[in-house]
């Protein structure tokens, strides 16, 4: 099945939002930084997929990854080269992510994110709404790409 990643657009926040809901995440934010979301969607325009960014000044953490089993890893790896390519467009510096899945680090790695110590980097994610969640998560991994 074809599957085409876009930029999210102001007709695509309730959608996004009760696809983030049925997984159980945090909406917060939505609405605000729509422009700072992708979706992958199948031919029938049904969402498959969200990656959205959350942004302070230069520095970026990457939010509501959500996607269906019918998402092969190739769906996955270009999902994420449009985030990194949102990224540069927004100018940002360095871009984190935190997650609690071991077995996607080798995967993050092969983007080019490098894990980093909580303790380098606690004071700037707590910055972050979505961070101050996942960070008391048991055996989550911090990483992070620079531009």
């Amino acid at each position: 099945m074809l599957k085409t990643i876009r930029r999210a657009l102001e007709r695509d926040i309730e959608p996004i939002k009760g696809f983030l809901e049925r997984a159980e995440l945090s909406t917060v934010g939505v609405e605000g930084s729509i422009d700072n979301f992708l979706i992958v969607e199948n031919e029938e325009c049904g969402i498959e997929g969200t990656l959205g960014l959350e942004i302070l000044e230069r520095t970026g953490l990457l939010r509501s990854l959500v996607v269906k089993p019918t998402m092969d890893g190739e769906d996955l790896f270009a999902l994420f080269q449009e985030i990194l390519q949102l990224g540069r467009e927004k100018q940002l510096s360095s871009l984190y992510l935190v997650s609690n899945k071991q077995a996607s680090v080798q995967f993050f790695h092969l983007l080019g994110f490098q894990q980093v110590d909580k303790s380098h980097c606690s004071e700037e994610l707590q910055q972050f709404t979505h961070a101050k969640a996942l960070s008391t998560v048991d055996n989550c991994t911090i990483m992070c790409f620079q531009f």
